[in-house]
């Protein structure tokens, strides 16, 4: 019975085998659909901000890796039928067409009138100079004209090919010449094959990889010239190329007229509508900057090659369902299973059949999860169709029919038995009994063996570790709790638990440490359906949003494996390595990686500003209707706004043509911002409002994986503020606040003085006033008095007789004590009368007291004053300080001086007064007198007044000098 139910099983194997192309390569395609001006590809370049070019023939167009940017003849081109393009050293754009040429600069077209022929395969040399082919002459361009260039002299040479290979070496073929290249100014000739002479060069490439080693396309095939020899090539596959290209690792591209051809050392691949490229002819074929290959076609647009680092099998290769749930390697060698909701898919030798569980029941194909055992066994676990064993070319069912069991994970642990998690829990079957216990009654996701009888299994609610089948305790620790565990994997000491929401959870078995990576971190996404960690120690995890990897010695994310991944969702527990490549389950089939592609080098985006647009506001503070707007060529320059225009509106473009999708943003204003704002995806930036003041704006590309553009794009920009902001005005307003300042002390200085004046003019006035009544009073009184004193002194003198000696000379000394006083007052009198208060009635004052005390004597007085204002008024103090002083001194002088001389001398300098008296007497001891109450006297009233006293003397005579500051 078991020998006919194999046979059975064999026959249904063959009747529902079918078989299909084995993969779909990753090509992007670009047409009218998209954007693209015209679908027949003539030629490609790219300019200085990485933008592709495209010439049709029916227009120009611009590819910034989202949006096509269209230019034709009603924007200013010579025509629209488009034969080549190239970029000049200053950027701007050279176009060959039909018509001549035409030059695209700062946004505007211009035509070279010297050229109106059909220009074709443009190149721009080295050194900046641009050739081209028109009719079969070669053309030089010069400034706004061209001018006709012999290679060999001979005006009847046919220039059949121009190219500037990647050294930036210009070459020509003439057609029965060979080949030339342009050094320095002069063209030389390669030696070669004289067989090369016969041939219609069309194209032609310099192998990057080879010293030696030029490819050659032509009407009748594909050649090589290669140390001095040429021979053909490919021409079992290849009867014409119709372009050819090289990429970044020296791998051949060859354009037909059905489809394209991808030459290695090791392989042929022929791109056509079979494995997702076209059968159309390809016309061009180009690598951008970030060695991309793109594909001209002549009415299918263009096409890009994404990676050839993995591949697709879906629908298109065989696959009547893409969603792949699970894959292992098959029983036989070079077998892969794919297990989907439609059943079992084999894949070998580059094909795929279908294998089909015989059962009349729907749900056994509906795979969920496939298992290889150690006795290379295959398990089948269906949704609601049962658990399947594979063995012996034949297949049976394990469990007892139950149609409502899904099988989530199966696992056989080291001592053969075999677990299964299920939504109903987890299972265990004893291989040598074959009894299956319920060991955990909870809906169960994954299971993972950690040690010996050691399990832990996973559940839509954190996760369990089971000992010997029956010890079973939950894991308690965060953020483990409540997780959704979706796949495990153990690593060492370490546990990676693939979670839905919550990222990867790293426990350390040993240390009991937790660490958690999310999208925070630059997962692709937070949920985590499967884990596997290959050769290299890369743990792969595919995610709901594509394919992660993670250094497993330190954990750390790696960068994106190819930035242009399909944006696929991939399947729980469906992961696997076999010969190089990891196999993943999604649900838009299974993606294959090849993991041995050892390409290290990091892809970075690129980004410009587009324009600027200043919108300015009203009087009101709302923006007014027309926008200022600053293009490109316009932003190397600063930007000086007027305050009121300072609504900012920046748009930027980040070209990152292998995948335009990943591209996000980062910019700041210097002066308003310091660090970079997060990534963002909306390309502008928008400021309102901004102060006056100078700013830089920044701002860089980067992508999905945190790789940064190797540019920063930016521009200046300086917002002036108004009239009442600037330093000029400020320091108006300040210098004006202080001259107000300065005004107003000044004027309440004079006004304090004037107010003192007046006060000191009525106080002066009054004094006037008191002292002339003083003076009078004093004059009338005392003198009176005094007359009268004397004249009863006189009265009393006569009444006393003569005899009486004592009686009259007490009179006597009466008399003389009134006229002493009489004298004194004669002093104060003069002092108190006001018109004395002029330095001339001072001086004055002093040499008649001179002149009276020398009268009568032996000596003489002489004055030798020189003043000249003599009116010049003295203060009270003052005139009567120095009269006292020089009284004092005359006295001085009669009584003890001895001489027979005495000059008095006064003059005015610069505001100061100096007065001396002089005498030719005998002198005296100053050190001596020091202590005698006369020059006491006079040394305080010369401090009382501010003056200089100087006391000098000498056997030859003594001088009194003063000076002091009126």
């Amino acid at each position: 019975m078991t020998y006919l139910r194999s046979i059975f099983v064999c026959l249904v194997f063959f009747i529902c085998s079918t078989e299909s192309f084995g993969q779909r390569y990753n090509f992007e395609q670009y047409d009218i659909q998209d954007g693209l001006i015209q679908s027949q590809v003539t030629a490609f370049v790219q300019d200085q901000q990485n933008r592709l070019w495209i010439a049709t023939l029916g227009g120009l167009s611009c590819f910034d890796g989202n949006n096509f940017t269209n230019l034709g003849k009603t924007n200013g081109l010579n025509s629209n039928f488009l034969l080549s393009l190239t970029t000049n050293k200053q950027g701007s754009l050279i176009i060959g067409t039909e018509k001549g040429l035409s030059i695209y600069k700062n946004d505007s077209l211009y035509k070279y009138t010297h050229l109106n022929e059909w220009a074709d395969k443009i190149t721009t040399t080295s050194t900046g100079k641009i050739y081209g082919i028109s009719g079969r002459n070669l053309f030089k361009v010069k400034r706004t004209i061209t001018e006709l260039i012999y290679v060999t002299g001979d005006s009847t040479e046919i220039v059949t090919a121009l190219k500037t290979d990647g050294k930036g070496k210009t070459w020509v073929a003439l057609y029965g010449r060979g080949l030339y290249y342009l050094s320095g100014n002069k063209w030389y000739k390669k030696e070669t094959d004289k067989q090369i002479e016969n041939l219609i060069i069309t194209d032609l490439l310099i192998d990057n990889l080879s010293k030696d080693k030029v490819w050659l396309l032509t009407p009748g095939g594909v050649y090589i010239a290669e140390e001095g020899e040429i021979k053909k090539a490919f021409s079992d596959v290849i009867k014409k190329a119709t372009a050819i290209s090289q990429d970044q690792q020296g791998n051949i591209w060859l354009g037909t007229n059905s489809g394209a051809w991808f030459i290695s050392k090791t392989q042929r691949i022929h791109f056509n509508a079979k494995n997702g490229f076209t059968d159309n002819v390809v016309n061009k074929i180009f690598k951008d900057r970030e060695n991309n290959i793109w594909l001209g076609t002549d009415g299918s647009g263009i096409f890009k090659f994404n990676s050839k680092s993995y591949v697709t099998y879906d629908e298109s290769q065989g696959l009547q369902n893409s969603i792949v749930m699970s894959i292992i390697n098959g029983p036989r060698k070079g077998e892969i299973w794919l297990g989907t909701y439609n059943g079992i898919y084999i894949h070998k030798n580059n094909t795929v059949k279908q294998f089909n569980i015989p059962s009349d029941n729907e749900d056994a194909k509906r795979i969920n999860f496939l298992f290889n055992d150690s006795s290379n066994n295959i398990w089948i676990g269906t949704v609601g169709g049962g658990l399947w064993i594979y063995s012996n070319n034949s297949f049976k069912r394990v469990d007892k029919e139950n149609q409502s069991v899904a099988c989530n994970a199966i696992l056989e642990d080291r001592h053969k038995n075999i677990w299964i998690s299920t939504n109903f829990g987890c299972f265990v079957l004893d291989r040598k009994t074959g009894k299956i216990d319920l060991v955990l009654r909870q809906f169960g996701t994954s299971v993972l063996e950690i040690g010996n009888n050691i399990m832990i299994t996973g559940n839509q609610n954190g996760a369990h570790i089971i000992r010997n089948k029956k010890d079973i305790k939950p894991l308690n620790f965060k953020p483990l709790i409540g997780s959704s565990i979706l796949s495990m994997l153990k690593y060492g000491d370490h546990v990676l638990f693939g979670t839905a929401d919550n990222g990867l959870i790293i426990w350390n078995i040993t240390t009991g440490k937790i660490k958690q990576i999310s999208t925070k971190d630059g997962l692709l996404s937070d949920h985590i359906y499967s884990l596997m960690l290959d050769k290299k120690g890369v743990i792969w995890m595919g995610t709901g949003r594509g394919v992660n990897r993670l250094n497993a010695k330190n954990f750390n994310l790696l960068t994106s494996i190819n930035d242009n991944a399909l944006l696929v969702e991939c399947n729980q527990n469906a992961i696997m390595e076999n010969e190089g490549k990891i196999w993943i389950g999604t649900t838009k089939g299974a993606l294959v990686y090849n993991n041995n592609n050892n390409t290290t080098s990091v892809i970075k985006p690129s980004i410009f500003i587009n324009s600027v647009n200043v919108l300015p506001q009203n009087k009101k503070g709302s923006q007014a209707a027309k926008p200022t707007t600053y293009k490109e060529h316009e932003l190397t320059k600063k930007i000086v706004l007027p305050y009121n225009h300072n609504h900012l509106n920046i748009s930027f473009t980040g070209v990152y043509l292998t995948n335009p999708k990943a591209v996000m943003y980062q910019y700041r204003l210097k002066g308003l911002e310091d660090k970079y704002g997060k990534p963002g995806i909306n390309p502008s930036a928008n400021y309102t409002a901004l102060p006056p003041g100078k700013y830089t704006f920044q701002v860089k590309a980067v992508t999905q994986s945190g790789v940064e553009s190797g540019n920063t794009a930016s521009f200046e920009l300086e917002i002036t503020p108004p009239y009442y902001q600037t330093t000029i005005f400020k320091v108006f307003i300040f210098c004006l606040i202080l001259l107000l300042m300065m005004i107003s002390v000044y004027t309440i200085i004079n006004l304090n003085e004037r107010q003192r004046k007046l006060r000191l003019k009525i106080k002066l006035e009054e004094q006037f006033k008191i002292r002339k009544q003083t003076a009078e009073d004093f004059h009338d009184d005392i003198g009176n008095k005094l007359t009268r004193i004397s004249v009863l002194s006189e009265v009393l003198s006569a009444m006393t007789d003569k005899d009486d000696h004592e009686k009259r000379a007490i009179i006597q000394k009466v008399k003389t004590n009134v006229n002493e006083l009489y004298n004194g007052t004669k002093d104060i009198l003069w002092s108190l009368n006001p018109k004395n208060d002029t330095l001339g009635e001072l001086l004055t004052h002093i040499k008649e007291f001179g002149c009276e005390m020398f009268d009568d004597t032996q000596i003489s007085f002489e004055d030798e004053t020189i003043v000249n204002d003599t009116s010049k008024r003295l203060p009270l103090e003052l005139s009567r300080n120095i009269l006292m002083i020089y009284k004092e001194a005359i006295n001085n002088t009669l009584k003890y001086a001895k001489g027979d001389r005495v000059i008095f001398m006064a003059k005015m300098t610069s505001n100061i007064l100096e007065i001396q008296l002089k005498d030719n007497g005998i002198g005296f001891n100053t050190s001596a007198s020091k202590n005698g109450q006369g020059m006491n006297n006079m040394q305080v009233r010369a401090r009382r007044i501010k003056g200089n006293l100087n006391i000098m003397s000498t056997n030859a005579g003594t001088t009194v000098a003063l000076s002091v500051k009126l």
